[in-house]
């Protein structure tokens, strides 16, 4: 029968409609309760076959004998809504491997070696070998880990620390693979390659920490070693008392099968599946990307909440704080100076200063870049010189900030000292304060140096600071709150963030769009990824992941209560007068609806 348009379709019809969908696309079902029943175990599949299976056969009978009221459909719709669940799961599993191939990208898949003759001959990385000479060229990624033979030039290492300003790199010191060389080339001795590179071990830490989860089962799953063995006895109890009350196996198998097809599972598979793919479309609208379902769940248990300083509680970026005039120019003259021999340069300082100066810029004659010190030119006619204390020749004043001093000197001397530095969220106190009054606990974890940590977590109101990690150190630190029985969320926005976003029990990644670095690393490790601007989101999405876990709480209690009622009125033949198995499908149905229903106020 069609429902609701009160004809039927020819029995023929309804078998090859429902037959594939029963013993084609739910073949899995029937073949692990056949392998499960072999070992005298049973679960949910052993339940979902059982009750399409036996669905399925009452019509085959009931056609045989010529009716035409057939539960063909009622078969069918079991396996279908049950396989929507298992597709919907399967989705948000989708992405273990993302993360990893973020991260074994960021080395190049090819270097230039040195050769005996001082020739340079371009390989790929798997023909490096540890003690050969290889050449990095500016801009380029170090394609291992290696010690710095010749030449001095900046190395991004973010990827590492998470902190945006690059470290000089002189003769002996570490090179790691997948870090960018700045203003000048670089000779190094290969020390590691391929899976002994840092880079790849970090890697084996984010595949560790995803493949370490135990995977988030299902409510049915954990009670089918009761329901089911339950439901199964009455069925068998509900057939042999009907029998032995005289009525028959014509009469008896009516009310066990019933009984089975109104105890099947699909509110319950429904339960937990539909009300969080509703609450990933709203976290979207909200400018919460979700990659993983059950991280949803788990960001509205969480008990801690760990930030990273540097692009997560910070802009990422530093900023002009203040000028310190040391000699007879004026604050917006030096400033000028600074920013025309600046402008043409990708250091973070050099864009910090550049923006805080909007008027234009004169021409730098001369213009000469000595990495790991600073800059050097002609402004104006006037030599001047750009740089650190040490590339200045001089001492800058004592300041009573935390932040990067950059001194600008000509031959008359040092002139000024500009004072940069980090700068916390606009919003960072707020959403910090109203995550405090949900009762989380808050952690910041940062590869900077302490004192700017502090200063930070103090502006931010987070009392548990801990600095100078890498990212091995951060994910130790979130293992042992999970040890200590704590729901970890994570919120980072780096690549050295992403072992630590992957072990969390919610990893929050800072999206491009939301500010932070955005590395690919971190998002694709992360299963929440922030897509607008700031931390207002993390508000946004743990409103959303509480009320989502109340929907499915909800709608697991109608679950149980619909077998709850209906269970023992099948069993004693109360549903018969109604239709029987017919009845159990539409009453199944209804139910499904009924969680569908609930589930979708989550859109509001």
């Amino acid at each position: 029968m069609v429902p609701g348009l009160g004809w039927h379709l020819p029995g023929w019809v309804q078998v090859l409609l429902a037959t594939p969908v029963v013993f084609g696309a739910g073949f899995g079902f029937f073949q692990r309760a056949f392998r499960q029943g072999r070992h005298g175990q049973v679960s949910m599949d052993t339940l979902i076959a059982l009750g399409s299976g036996t669905a399925w056969s009452f019509a085959m009978a009931e056609w045989a004998r010529g009716a035409h009221e057939l539960s063909f459909e009622t078969a069918a719709a079991l396996v279908a809504f049950l396989l929507t669940g298992k597709y919907l799961e399967a989705r948000a599993k989708s992405r273990a491997t993302d993360a990893l191939k973020a991260l074994l990208t960021l080395a190049p898949p090819t270097a230039l070696r040195i050769e005996a003759d001082g020739s340079v001959l371009e390989v790929p990385v798997a023909a490096l070998q540890p003690g050969d000479l290889a050449r990095v060229l500016p801009g380029q990624a170090v394609p291992a880990d290696g010690r710095v033979n010749s030449g001095q030039a900046e190395v991004d290492e973010s990827m590492l620390t998470g902190e945006p300003l690059p470290v000089p790199r002189a003769f002996g010191d570490p090179l790691i693979a997948g870090t960018v060389v700045h203003g000048s080339a670089l000779e190094f001795e290969v020390l590691a390659i391929g899976a002994d590179t840092q880079l790849a071990r970090m890697a084996a830490m984010v595949a560790q920490a995803q493949g370490s989860k135990a995977p988030a089962q299902d409510l049915a799953d954990r009670i089918s070693t009761v329901f089911v063995p339950v439901i199964l006895g009455l069925a068998a109890l509900t057939f042999a008392g009907w029998w032995w009350l005289g009525g028959g196996f014509s009469q008896a198998w009516r009310p066990a099968v019933t009984l089975l097809v109104i105890a099947c599972p699909c509110a319950l598979g429904l339960a937990t599946p539909v009300a969080v793919i509703v609450g990933i479309g709203a976290a979207a609208k909200k400018g919460v990307l979700v990659r993983d379902a059950a991280a949803l769940e788990a960001l509205g248990q969480a008990t801690d909440l760990v930030f990273d300083k540097t692009g997560t509680l910070t802009e990422g970026r530093p900023r002009l704080r203040r000028v310190l005039v040391c000699g007879s120019g004026t604050e917006a003259d030096l400033l000028k100076v600074a920013a025309s021999l600046e402008r043409d340069s990708e250091h973070p300082i050099a864009r910090g200063i550049c923006a805080a100066f909007a008027g234009e810029v004169p021409a730098v004659e001369g213009f000469r870049a000595h990495p790991g010190g600073g800059v050097t030119g002609e402004v104006e006619g006037r030599a001047w010189r750009l740089g650190h204390a040490a590339f200045l020749g001089t001492e800058f004043p004592p300041v009573d900030e935390d932040g990067t001093a950059v001194g600008l000197a000509d031959e008359a001397g040092l002139q000024a000292v500009f004072i940069l530095g980090d700068r916390l969220r606009e919003e960072a106190a707020a959403v910090v304060a109203e995550l405090k009054a949900q009762g989380l606990k808050l952690h910041l974890l940062t590869g900077d140096r302490a004192a700017p940590a502090r200063i930070m977590a103090t502006a931010a109101g987070i009392p548990d600071v801990i600095a100078d990690v890498r990212p091995e150190a951060k994910l130790a630190r979130l293992q042992a709150l999970q040890a200590q029985g704590a729901v970890v969320g994570f919120v980072g926005d780096g690549v050295n963030d992403a072992p630590a976003l992957a072990q969390a029990d919610c990893g929050i990644a800072m999206g491009s769009g939301a500010g932070g670095q955005g590395t690919g690393a971190a998002m694709a490790a992360a299963p929440l990824v922030l897509l607008r601007p700031g931390l207002e989101p993390i508000l946004a999405a743990r409103k959303l992941a509480l009320r989502t876990h109340r929907v499915i709480r909800q709608n697991l209690g109608w679950a149980f209560g619909y077998n709850l009622v209906l269970v023992p009125l099948a069993a004693f033949g109360q549903l018969e007068r109604f239709g029987g198995p017919m009845l159990a499908g539409v009453a199944m149905g209804l139910s499904s609806l009924t969680v569908v229903l609930n589930a979708l106020r989550l859109r509001r």
